[in-house]
């Protein structure tokens, strides 16, 4: 069961946790992500957690900032800032946001079509 989830999901080490937070110290990192709601796996003596978890906590602190500063636009500024689609999906989620879903293909109505389309669209 964990060597599935190892596959699907990205993990990190508490060490690489630490490279992405910049703290060096083990307990100092462990804490942060206590104090984050992040739980640490464990299988064996190996300790990890998802990689998801942390960027969406990394990132929250920044949304958060763009929620205070522009609490009609956040979801459009973050969407245009994130790298992440996954992330961007649960911190907005979480934040109580609805997200944002573009159109996946792009239709070339003729100009009869975009008539009947913006017609009905506006109903």
């Amino acid at each position: 069961m964990i060597i599935m989830l190892l596959m699907c999901f990205p993990t990190l080490t508490i060490a690489e946790v630490g490279v992405k937070i910049n703290l060096k110290d083990d307990d100092a990192i462990k804490k942060w992500l206590i104090a984050n709601g992040i739980t640490i796996q464990k299988s064996g003596k190996f300790r990890f957690v998802f990689e998801i978890d942390v960027d969406c906590v990394i990132d929250k602190m920044k949304v958060l900032e763009l929620k205070r500063q522009y609490p009609n636009d956040w979801i459009d500024l973050y969407k245009t800032i994130c790298k992440d689609n996954a992330v961007y999906e649960m911190v907005v989620r979480e934040l109580g946001g609805k997200t944002i879903r573009k159109p996946a293909t792009k239709l070339n109505l003729s100009k009869s079509e975009n008539q009947l389309y913006s017609k009905y669209a506006n109903e």
